[in-house]
Parts: structure tokens; C-alpha cells; sequence
């Protein structure tokens, strides 16, 4: 009977201590440490940016290791704020890094006006006119079918890698399908009147794109005002790229 009773107690115990480890390692993983980083650009987000991070500082309490990706980017409720990412630093601390949220593009929509986009292509907003209020200038023209849309926004990220740049040169981006060649076009225009034309955009993109801007770094100034720069690739597999600069008034 004693032994009976010995078990019993020594489950209890058990279970008692259980417990207390259970409690004691929720309470250490429990956040105490909220740290928001933020990268901005101008002072259009700050609102937004306090908002977020009294919304993230809620998260004080919460067992850090439950804290999912969905968490936090439900804390930044704003449309010139983002997420860009976040570590779990254990056992207490969780840092976040913050951006604002640049509007780059625009797109024509249904009612007579454009929708916004940020750098990512992500929605913004709409507005009547194609004008950036931080600068009171318009925005790239994504002129394509939404069916090319992220290529689209896929390609100026690359132009920008090469060119450092993308609103002060490229007005307006266009594409063109060939049905009986199967080739596609994506055409930048310039506010210069130079263009650059992507073949099969669809392919080795980026390095079409570097290969273009070596082939700008090689125009006078006269050359940068008209003309188109054409990359294609070649080979089996079209990796083999290249781009030449075309001198002709189209």
C-alpha cells in the first residue's frame, strides 16, 4: 500500500514539476525586447511608422517562439510602411526592420485613372492623375497587360541594379508578342527618347539588362537621345547574351 502511495506522490511531484518547467520556460520566451529598425526615404510614413510600432510593442508577453511571420506583418497596418524582415533573438528580444514604402509605378485602371505601386509592385493606391506627390512627377508607366505586369516590375529592378536608377530615365515600359515568330518584346522608353528593348524577356533577363547598360556606357550624348539598345540572347539555349546599340529614328 505504501508503495502504492509512493508512486502516486512521485507522478504528482512529477507533474508538479511539469508544470513549473512548462510556466518557467514560457515565462523565459516570453518577449520582453521589442527593437524596430527603420529605413525611410522621406517623412510621408512616420505616421504610419509610430503606428506599427505601438501595435508591435503589443507583442510584449507573447511566447516568442510562436510569433509567426503573419504576427508582425499584422502589426504594420499602413499603405507607406512595410515589412522587410525580422529575427527572434532568444529568449526575449525580437527585432524588426521597418521600410517605406516608395511609390514607382503606375497603371491605368478601369475607371480613368491609375493605380499605385511601390518598388515591389505592391498595390498603394489609385489617383486620377499619374503624379507622385513627393516629387510632383510621374511615376514609371507600366502600359502592359496584367498578364505581364510582375515581369514588368521584375525588369525595371534589374535596370535599376545596372543603371542606379529608374524614375529619372524610364517614362513608360510597353510589351509586344509576335505570334508568328513567338518572340516578346519589353521596351523601356526614356525620357531622353532613347529605348531599351528586352528580347524574350522571359529569359536571363537580368543579364540581358547588365548587357545593356555596358552597351549605354559606350553612347555619346547624342546617341543617348534616340535609337533603341537591343538585347537578345543566342545559343541552344539563349544564355549567350548580348546587346547592340541601333542608331535609327523609330
Amino acid at each position: 500500500m505504501n508503495g502504492y502511495i509512493r508512486k502516486i506522490v512521485t507522478a504528482v511531484l512529477a507533474l508538479i514539476f511539469l508544470t513549473a518547467v512548462i510556466v518557467g520556460v514560457g515565462v523565459m520566451l516570453s518577449v520582453r525586447n521589442v527593437n524596430v529598425e527603420y529605413i525611410f526615404y522621406s517623412d510621408r510614413g512616420d505616421a504610419d511608422y509610430r503606428a506599427s510600432v505601438e501595435r508591435l510593442e503589443a507583442l510584449k508577453g507573447e511566447n516568442l517562439a510562436s510569433i509567426e511571420e503573419g504576427d508582425i506583418i499584422s502589426c504594420v497596418d499602413g499603405s507607406l510602411v512595410t515589412v522587410v524582415g525580422y529575427e527572434k533573438i532568444f529568449p526575449c528580444t525580437l527585432n524588426v526592420v521597418l521600410r517605406e514604402r516608395v511609390e514607382v509605378f503606375a497603371h491605368a485602371n478601369a475607371s480613368g485613372g491609375y493605380d499605385m505601386f511601390d518598388s515591389r509592385g505592391e498595390y498603394m493606391y489609385s489617383r486620377r492623375q499619374n503624379i507622385n506627390d513627393a516629387d510632383a512627377s510621374p511615376d514609371v508607366l507600366l502600359d502592359v497587360e496584367d498578364t505581364d505586369f510582375a515581369a514588368a516590375v521584375e525588369i525595371c529592378g534589374y535596370f535599376r541594379e545596372s543603371f542606379g536608377t529608374l524614375r529619372n530615365l524610364v517614362r513608360r515600359v510597353v510589351t509586344a508578342h509576335d505570334v508568328v515568330t513567338g518572340t516578346a518584346e519589353m521596351t523601356l522608353e526614356f525620357y531622353s527618347g532613347l529605348k531599351v528593348v528586352i528580347v524574350d524577356y522571359d529569359e536571363y533577363a537580368d543579364k540581358k539588362m547588365a548587357a545593356v547598360y555596358d552597351e549605354y556606357k559606350t553612347l555619346d550624348d547624342g546617341q543617348k537621345l534616340r535609337g533603341s539598345i537591343y538585347a537578345v540572347g543566342s545559343g541552344e539555349d539563349g544564355s549567350d547574351v548580348f546587346a547592340a546599340y541601333n542608331h535609327q529614328f523609330e
